[in-house]
């Protein structure tokens, strides 16, 4: 017996095996498309703030009809017309008051379910999200989500408009989260199908590594229908919670193309998210690969996955060299700081092959973008291949010439003083640098990796990330 309830003090865990212990949190379902609330016994409730937000959007639907019920006068009276107006036509009385707020009442619903699958969307990422910044970053993109309105033009005849664009543009983003993110589960599948590819258990030497997928039933994190896949109970993928830098993405590119635009209309900000948005999406859903620009062999040595992509062909990599270390290196301290010096080296090194794919990626988008503007100005394409002349091979002159100002224009018509040389794939750019070095790195085999662990050659992959 215990004299106050303070003396008892149970552990959480051991607190929740009692079986007297009874679920206490609310649920909610959706049938037919209604969200239902449910407390721990079933019983449907709603709670005393969501009938405080129902009244503040009354009031506000009503305002916002009165507004556009004024607006929509086909003439203005003076004071000295008052008296001889018809007040019947003056106050709108033909106007169906009724079938208006209807109208109003059915785009607030077609809005709210367009932000409920965004914010299901969202919130199954949520789930899988582990870190706490990411955590409240994604939880700061559902609240937004949730305080979204539409964005009314005051000067427009209807509020239909509005409506109309925020819905499409909430539809629009739905789409493009639902794809990235399904895509990001498949991925993340793939690679622990690559961990575990042996079947063998999981021990002290895994630490490290993403836990096995027990495969048992399917479920769903929030409702009977997810809203991305369906995942196992014990499946978690906390790269999801990434997920909140698609929207801050597009809130930074909508901003920054309305401020390109000049944009001073509501009318004119959807106008240009839905095209930000819209161009999003279909370069997601038919992505060209700028990397295929690229020669087959640095495709072979650079870009591809069979080897460098495979976290239990590199740990034998480690272990290997591990094994071939030397014998003062294999005992006592040496032993420790040789193995935290490998993998660290290793990390390293993928962390360096990531860095150029990254810049080998946007070499490839800004070359085909100085292609097109260059053929619009008139350039052929081997300006983009102009290469420099190194200083031992240019030749002396004992007094410059002083030359007039050069414009545009001549230089279009006289280009005979270019380099010409115009390859037919796509280079990396420390060609432009050292061609020596082209072909001196590879991270499809064993040896190649081995040689630039090391970091003893004089060309080093640390080097070639900073030259490119």
């Amino acid at each position: 017996m215990y004299q106050t309830p303070a003396d008892l003090q149970v552990d959480g865990a051991q607190f929740m095996e009692f079986s007297e212990v009874e679920n206490h949190n609310d649920f909610y379902t959706v049938e037919d498309g209604i969200v239902h609330t449910q407390d721990q016994r079933g019983a449907f409730v709603m709670y005393d703030v969501a009938l405080k937000d129902l009244q503040q959007l009354q009031d506000e639907l009503l305002l916002l009809t009165t507004l556009y019920i004024e607006n929509d006068r086909s003439f203005k009276l003076s004071k000295k017309e008052v008296n001889g107006t018809n007040l019947s036509d003056w106050a709108h009385v033909n106007v169906d008051r009724f079938a208006l707020l209807l109208e109003l009442w059915t785009w607030e619903y077609a809005l709210l379910e367009n932000k409920q699958q965004l914010v299901d969307s969202y919130f199954e990422a949520y789930q899988h999200t582990l870190d706490p910044g990411e955590r409240f970053a994604l939880a700061q993109v559902i609240t937004d989500i949730m305080f979204r309105r539409p964005r009314f033009d005051i000067g427009s005849k209807y509020f239909l408009e509005a409506y109309t664009d925020e819905c499409q543009c909430l539809r629009l983003h739905l789409q493009l989260v639902r794809d990235v993110l399904k895509s990001q589960l498949e991925n993340q599948r793939e690679f622990v199908q690559k961990v575990w590819q042996d079947g063998r258990k999981m021990n002290v030497s895994d630490f490290g590594l993403p836990l096995n997928i027990v495969t048992k039933p399917l479920v769903s994190l929030n409702t009977s229908c997810p809203a991305l896949k369906n995942v196992y109970l014990l499946e978690f993928h906390p790269s999801l919670g990434l997920a909140y830098l698609i929207s801050h993405t597009l809130d930074q590119i909508c901003k920054e193309f309305q401020h390109i635009c000049n944009t001073k209309t509501p009318r004119e900000s959807y106008r240009v998210e839905k095209k930000v948005l819209q161009l999003a999406f279909n370069e997601w859903s038919a992505p060209r690969d700028p990397l295929q620009s690229f020669t087959a062999n640095v495709h072979k040595d650079l870009f591809e996955e069979l080897l460098i992509e495979d976290p239990v062909m590199v740990r034998h990599i480690c272990v290997s060299a591990l094994n071939s270390a030397d014998e003062d290196k294999k005992h006592g301290r040496g032993k420790q700081i040789h193995i935290l010096d490998t993998f660290s080296k290793m990390l390293e090194l993928i962390t360096l092959r990531y860095r150029i794919i990254e810049t080998s990626f946007e070499t490839a988008l800004l070359s085909r973008t100085y292609i097109r503007f260059a053929e619009e100005m008139g350039f052929n394409q081997f300006h983009l291949y102009i290469r420099p002349v190194q200083f031992e091979f240019a030749s002396h002159k004992s007094q410059g010439e002083q030359k007039p100002p050069m414009f545009i224009t001549s230089l279009l018509e006289d280009d005979s003083c270019v380099d010409r040389y115009s390859p037919s794939s796509q280079l990396l750019a420390i060609h432009e640098v050292d061609d020596n070095q082209i072909g001196k790195f590879s991270f499809i085999t064993r040896e190649g990796i081995l040689q630039y662990k090391s970091f003893d050659s004089r060309f080093s992959v640390e080097e070639l990330g900073k030259k490119h």
